[in-house]
C-alpha cells in the first residue's frame, strides 16, 4: 500500500524552497554562476520576515544563502523586489541596507498635492505583473517597516483613493491590499468627521452643519442652484478642509452659448478635435491637409476627424461623443467593436454624430481617426467632441467648434 503524506502550506513553502536551494547547489557544481534571487525565494523570505516564523533546521542553510542575495541588484531591481528586500533586511537586523532601499524606493515617487505621492510609471491597472495598487501598498508597508509611520505614508494614501475614484478595481486582492493600506497604519481615516466648507459668492454651506443634509456614512452633500439664484452669479468657489484626511466634489454648470463661443475646457482629460481633408496626389499617393476657416469643401470630398485625448491618470468607462456637420455623412455605418491606436473601445454611428465608449484608458495620448464625405453644400459648424468619464462624473472636457464651407 502507498501512502502519501498532506502537507500545509508552511510545510510546502519550506520545502519548495528547500528544493530550489538544492538546485542550485547542483548548478553550481557544474559550473554555473548566479547571484540572483528568485521572485519565488523573495517571497518566501517575505513571509518569513513578516510571520517571524521559526525556520526550519532543514531550511536554515537555504535562508542564510538566500539572505546573502537579497542586498544586491539594488539598482537595477524593480519597487517590488526593493519593498520587499527592505522589509527583510530590515527584519535581520541589517538597518543600513534596508534603508538603502527604501531611499532609492523614495527616489521613484512624485508628489502633488491633488493626487499625493505616486510611481508614475505604474499608472496601468490592467497590464498582468504590475499590479500597481499592491506595489504600491508593497512600497508603503517598506516604508513604514523602516521609518515608521510618516507623512509620506498618508500622501500614499491619498493616491490609493485618487485611483479608486477613476478605475474600478475588479480585483479582490487589489481592495483587500487597499483597504489595509488605508486602515490598518497611519492616520484613521474613519474617524474624520469630513468637515469641508464650501463658500460661493455669500452662501457658505458647512458639511456638519445640522441644516445640511448628507448621505450617512458618506457626508456627501449635493446643492442645486436655478437661473434666478444670485450664487450662480458667483465667479469663485473655496473650499476649505478643517480636519485631516481627504475630501472632493465637483462643480456643475449648465448654460446656453452659441457653438461658435464654446472654448476648449478641461484639465485632467482633455480632447482635442481637428478635421483635415483628404486630396490625391499625382504620384498615386495622398495626404491630408488641414480645414482652416477659409478652406472651400467640395462635395464628395473625404474628410477625416482626428481626436486626439490626453489624460494623466488611468481612467475607466469612458464615453467620448463626436457630433458632426450636417453636410457630413459617415463613410462606415455600423456600429461595433473595434481596436485602432492601440486601444479597443465601442463605437455607435448615429444620425448627428459618432459616439466612442472605452472600458479603460491609460495615462497618456491617445489619437483616433475616422472619415465621412461632404455631401451637401452650404455653411455649417463642425460640433464639438465632448469626453467624460462614466466612472467619475466630475472629469469631463469638451472641444472647440469650427467653421465648414462645402461648394
Amino acid at each position: 500500500m502507498r501512502h502519501s503524506r498532506c502537507y500545509n502550506r508552511h510545510e510546502y513553502l519550506h520545502s519548495e524552497a528547500n528544493r530550489e536551494y538544492k538546485a542550485i547547489l547542483r548548478a553550481k557544481d557544474k559550473g554555473e554562476k548566479n547571484d540572483l534571487i528568485s521572485s519565488s525565494a523573495l517571497t518566501y523570505m517575505y513571509l518569513l520576515a513578516v510571520s517571524r516564523e521559526k525556520v526550519p533546521s532543514t531550511n536554515e542553510e537555504a535562508c542564510r544563502y538566500y539572505l546573502s542575495l537579497v542586498g544586491k541588484n539594488l539598482m537595477g531591481s524593480s519597487i517590488c523586489f526593493k519593498s520587499y528586500a527592505a522589509v527583510i533586511l530590515h527584519k535581520n537586523g541589517r538597518t543600513a541596507e534596508a534603508k538603502d532601499f527604501v531611499n532609492s524606493i523614495k527616489e521613484h515617487l512624485i508628489k502633488t498635492s491633488e493626487r499625493g505621492a505616486y510611481f508614475a510609471f505604474s499608472e496601468r491597472p490592467y497590464l498582468w505583473g504590475m499590479l500597481p495598487v499592491s506595489i504600491h501598498v508593497g512600497a508603503m508597508d517598506a516604508l513604514r517597516y523602516v521609518e515608521g509611520n510618516t507623512s509620506l505614508l498618508e500622501e500614499m494614501k491619498l493616491w490609493l483613493l485618487k485611483q479608486k475614484q477613476t478605475t474600478n478595481w475588479n480585483s479582490p486582492v487589489t481592495d483587500a491590499d487597499a483597504v489595509y493600506a488605508l486602515l490598518c497604519q497611519g492616520t484613521n481615516l474613519l474617524a474624520e468627521s469630513g468637515n469641508v466648507s464650501i463658500k460661493l459668492g455669500n452662501k457658505v454651506i458647512d458639511t456638519t452643519s445640522p441644516s445640511v443634509q448628507s448621505t450617512a456614512g458618506f457626508g456627501y452633500v449635493k446643492e442645486v442652484f436655478d437661473g434666478d439664484s444670485p450664487v450662480v452669479r458667483a465667479k469663485s468657489v473655496t473650499v476649505t478642509k478643517r480636519d485631516e484626511g481627504a475630501a472632493w466634489g465637483a462643480v456643475y454648470a449648465q448654460y446656453l452659448e452659441d457653438i461658435s463661443a464654446v472654448k476648449q475646457l478641461g484639465s485632467e482629460l482633455n480632447v482635442e478635435k481637428k478635421l483635415y481633408v483628404q486630396h490625391s496626389l499625382a504620384n498615386g499617393k495622398s495626404e491630408l491637409q488641414p480645414i482652416s476657416p477659409s478652406t472651400i469643401l467640395n462635395v464628395g470630398d473625404k474628410v477625416v476627424s482626428r481626436l486626439t485625448i490626453r489624460l494623466d491618470r488611468a481612467m475607466d468607462f469612458v464615453q467620448l461623443k463626436d457630433q458632426r456637420a450636417a453636410c457630413f455623412e459617415p463613410e462606415f455605418t455600423l456600429s461595433g467593436y473595434q481596436w485602432n491606436g492601440g486601444v479597443g473601445y465601442y463605437t455607435e454611428v448615429k444620425d448627428a454624430s459618432t459616439n466612442f465608449f472605452f472600458d479603460h484608458l491609460g495615462k497618456g495620448v491617445w489619437i483616433l481617426e475616422y472619415s465621412y464625405r461632404a455631401a451637401r453644400g452650404g455653411q455649417y459648424e463642425s460640433g464639438l467632441a465632448t469626453l467624460q468619464c462614466a466612472y467619475a462624473p466630475e472629469y469631463a472636457t469638451h472641444s472647440t467648434s469650427s467653421k465648414v464651407s462645402v461648394k
